[in-house]
């Protein structure tokens, strides 16, 4: 039995069939929106003649796209530095955006980044945005100075107020807009942060950014408004949105972040962010704990036309009480696809995801990648509570989930049909997505 409305699969399929492809991000793009980071830039239409570029029998299958992998994590205010120079920005960019959801109502974001890492310059990023519905100015800005040549150490302050969700819930703006407008569905729980903090970071050459942080934050609950409309499944009643535990945290944090750089002809690279977390204690406030999330990810290429994509997360809590906001969730479309929105939820996690992609039929021209890809995937694991701290994985009844899906590229349009291994009287789930999942 299909859960979710298929008018969402047959927006989604007719939005692919009018976009160009963005090329920047690993991000399918809707009718003449780019997806970059949370931002939205107009393209030109272009016409495709059906059949044009399709590949010569025995010549290998190039990708013509230049994509950076990044967990998706942190504020998201400064773009890497080694990225930013393969992308030949210039030394400044200003970007829009936007985001409905069922707590901010429409929410418009004005960003704009100053950056020429080859120098010795200050970095900068600054968001103002504006929710609608809550009639909510939020903003974020970041500065960061490299201490010494050529700029691989830096120290930097940053200072937020934004309307946050769980770091595993991992659904991106535009994706999640689109399926609240269509299918009446909000695949994340919001609250609101406000806070600062400062820094110092290290980029290790081929290993990873390694940063200390030094934060002071506010936790806030929000109310989903149930007036915010959708275009399809109206008579849907939109799911609450759960409180949270209201305070401040003063907190320590050990940062790992990784990104990966994959070519169009390599299509493959091992990217990370790997968090460990101490508040309260002697830093005082509201919250007293000591957890990690460790995300690991990587994208294998095994044959011109096939691809494995895995990802490994685990979570841990050393010492204290995780207060709702901070606990760790499984289940839904970001993990566990055959089961309910975050069904899981407890203060330790493992999960394991694999999904392999191969192209069967390819239409490709400078301008557009299309055709059709199959896919096969496995997701395991869960999160669970143990009041003595101790990430006892091998005494958990781990769930598995399975199925099979279609995309229209590797990176875009597709669609799932996922099903609980360990049941045999479950049915199918039906999902779509704009992206790969990870």
């Amino acid at each position: 039995m299909i859960r979710h409305s298929i008018r969402l699969l047959m927006a989604m399929v007719l939005a692919a069939a009018l976009a160009p492809r963005a090329g920047a991000r690993p991000a399918a793009a809707p009718p003449v929106l780019a997806v970059h980071d949370t931002t939205l830039e107009e393209l030109p239409f272009i016409p495709l003649p059906f059949g044009a570029g399709d590949q010569e029998e025995g010549e290998e299958v190039t990708f013509t796209e230049d994509a950076w992998l990044r967990a998706p994590f942190g504020d998201d205010l400064l773009t890497d530095p080694d990225q930013w120079r393969s992308e030949g920005h210039r030394a400044r960019r200003t970007s829009m955006g936007l985001d409905y959801n069922r707590v901010d109502g429409l929410r418009l974001t004005l960003s704009h980044q100053l950056q020429r890492p080859e120098t010795m310059r200050p970095r900068l990023g600054a968001r103002i945005e504006y929710a609608s519905g809550r009639e909510r100015t939020l903003y974020g800005v970041q500065l960061e100075q490299p201490l010494a040549p050529p700029g691989r150490l830096a120290l930097g302050v940053s200072m937020v107020r934004r309307t946050d969700h769980s770091e595993l819930q991992q659904m991106e703006d535009l994706e999640n807009t689109l399926t609240f407008l269509f299918a009446r569905q909000d695949f994340r729980d919001y609250f609101e942060r406000e806070g600062f903090g400062a820094y110092v970071s290290w980029r290790v050459p081929d290993f990873s950014t390694v940063s200390v942080h030094v934060r002071n934050d506010e936790y806030r609950s929000l109310v989903a408004d149930h007036g915010n409309r959708s275009w399809f499944n109206t008579d849907v009643p939109l799911r609450e949105n759960p409180s949270v535990e209201e305070g401040t945290a003063h907190s320590v944090i050990l940062r790992l972040e990784r990104l990966a750089h994959r070519t169009g002809r390599t299509r493959a690279g091992f990217y990370h962010w790997i968090d460990l977390e101490g508040a309260g204690g002697a830093l005082q406030g509201d919250f007293d704990y000591t957890r990690l999330l460790a995300d690991m990810r990587s994208v294998l290429r095994l044959t011109p036309a096939a691809t494995l994509a895995v990802r490994a997360v685990a979570g841990h809590t050393f010492n204290g009480a995780l207060p709702r906001q901070k606990q760790f969730t499984a289940g839904g479309v970001d993990g566990l696809r055959a089961h309910d929105f975050s069904e899981f939820v407890g203060n330790e996690l493992a999960l394991a995801q694999a999904e392999f992609t191969v192209g069967l039929w390819r239409m490709r021209n400078s301008m557009l990648e299309g055709g059709l890809h199959a896919i096969a995937f496995l997701d395991m694991g869960r999160a669970w509570s143990n009041p003595a701290h101790a990430w006892d994985a091998d005494r958990q009844h781990m769930q598995a989930d399975g199925g099979f899906g279609l995309a229209t590229t590797e990176d875009g349009l597709r669609v799932y049909f996922a099903r609980d291994l360990q049941n045999p009287g479950s049915e199918f789930v039906f999902s779509v997505r704009l992206q790969t999942p990870f």
